[in-house]
């Protein structure tokens, strides 16, 4: 809730004197003690003021329901009485509630009224249910309960936060296909739109695999102290290749004005990430079919091989009539640095020409020709070890120069580098999962990635507000 929304909120006439009735009792409890310690119990108090009023809300939802129910037009009928443990940001909720079982199904799926009707989430209320999911993007559970205590919260044990924040992600993940074009629609370009440009990367995340039976252990760290429980199945932590994907909207100058970020672990096709950035090209398209579109990433020949066909399917499409496509030129300027090492003795003269380079490169299409063929004639004249160290960025060279016309860029208004993306790569992926001591189940690594995606990609509370409906359903009197 924005401040706004707030402010008028608590305008209204019975809100504040319920507020100014609420903080006459509060002062008149207060004990004596140093303003932090009032301060301390005045949020403790309205912690627990919180917990209660919920609790009793539950209650009183709970007790409402009859022994005969239609849930979204289905019956269904009483099953079985209990007290259950809930959770919110002020503590727990102990709530009785009965359980009911479609009618005519013999030993049908229970359902829990209680929990429809208020939109709990996995055991959570909604607004603890959005901050934990938040929270599992941002960071691991053990931090996330320390920053609620912080923040004077009463927030579940870790086991508890951990349990709940994997559920969410798990389901977050099955429903990503469904209500993310759904978000997509509802979006509209920020004002000072000029250019759409993807770029696609990749990145390690440690993940925690089983050991192969034939393969050879790893040695054992040093124990100070034998190990006393019995010991979990070996495994090892490999690093593997994540990937990493960013869609950019840009002004005139390639200056980003929004950016959509997407994550998966390497086990998953990278080519359902590259159908998501797509379908941002084509939304962008279809509000403006003016915006110029690009590529701008690395070299890695499989990372252009996925976009160029993902655009190429846009074209057909009629979608996009062309693209411009550009080599991050950090990367290409290290290429160059690292040739003329090796054709140039004198440190000075290989800053000197590689300065009169990048001048060169952004005032004319053919500086990349004129560079290949410097080169060329360089390699003639170097000893065969020193070719063989020359030929790679050769080689580099003539695969690539097509994606080194960093005017034509310029003039599209599209950037000449991928510095978005290679950000997207250290604070989506390496700010969460690359922790000292962090390892992954291909799974947990799913689940947080996107998560984290939808926060980076200022997507999370669009799609929370659809995702939460699919807790709630329509509860009536049979």
């Amino acid at each position: 809730m924005d401040r706004m929304t707030r402010a008028k909120l608590f305008a209204k006439h019975d809100l504040q004197r319920a507020i100014d009735d609420l903080k006459a009792r509060v002062s008149q409890a207060l004990p004596d003690g140093s303003f932090a310690e009032r301060e301390a119990l005045v949020l403790a108090l309205l912690d627990e003021v919180g917990r209660a009023v919920l609790e009793d809300e539950l209650a009183d939802i709970s007790a409402s329901f009859e022994d005969r129910l239609l849930i979204d037009g289905i019956e269904y009928k009483k099953h079985e009485d209990g007290t259950v443990q809930y959770y919110c940001l002020g503590g727990v909720l102990e709530v009785e509630r009965a359980t009911y079982r479609p009618v005519g199904v013999r030993n049908g799926p229970t359902a829990v009224p209680l929990e429809l009707v208020a939109g709990l989430v996995e055991g959570a209320t909604p607004a603890l249910a959005y901050n934990v999911a938040h929270g599992y993007g941002a960071h691991d559970m053990r931090t996330h309960g320390k920053s609620l205590e912080l923040a004077h919260r009463v927030p579940p044990r870790r086991a508890t936060l951990e349990r709940m924040a994997k559920r969410i992600a798990s389901a977050v993940v099955t429903a990503v296909p469904r209500i993310e074009p759904l978000v997509r629609r509802s979006e509209r370009l920020p004002d000072g739109a000029h250019a759409i440009v993807m770029g696609l990367d990749r990145t390690s995340a440690p993940m925690a695999e089983e050991r192969p039976a034939d393969a050879p252990p790893k040695p054992a760290p040093k124990r100070r102290k034998p190990r006393v429980r019995r010991p979990p199945k070996p495994i090892d932590v490999n690093f593997r290749m994540a990937y990493v994907g960013t869609v950019s909207i840009v002004d005139d100058n390639g200056d980003a004005l929004l950016v959509r970020r997407y994550a998966m672990p390497a086990c998953d096709d990278p080519a359902t990430l590259v159908d998501r950035m797509i379908a941002d090209v084509r939304q962008a398209r279809l509000l403006d079919p003016d915006v110029n579109v690009g590529v701008v990433q690395d070299g890695a020949p499989e990372l252009w091989s996925l976009t160029r066909t993902a655009l190429e399917k846009l074209r057909d499409e009629g979608i996009v009539e062309r693209w411009e496509e550009g080599i991050d030129r950090f990367h290409l300027v290290e290429r160059l640095a690292a040739a003329l090492e090796i054709t140039e003795g004198n440190p000075v003269d290989r800053k000197v020409m590689l300065d009169e380079w990048i001048d060169l490169m952004d005032t004319m299409d053919s500086a990349i020709d004129s560079i290949d063929r410097y080169l060329t004639r360089r390699y003639c004249d170097l000893p065969k070890a020193k070719q063989a160290q020359l030929w790679e960025h050769l080689v580099y060279l003539t695969n690539n120069k097509d994606r080194m016309r960093y005017v034509t860029l310029a003039v599209d208004g599209l950037p000449i580098g991928s510095g978005v993306t290679e950000s997207a790569a250290k604070t989506v992926v390496g700010q969460r999962a690359k922790k000292s001591g962090q390892r992954w189940s291909e799974n947990g690594l799913r689940g947080a990635l996107t998560l984290r995606a939808l926060d980076q990609g200022d997507r999370l509370p669009a799609f929370w507000s659809r995702f939460s409906r699919r807790y709630v359903a329509n509860v009536e009197a049979a």
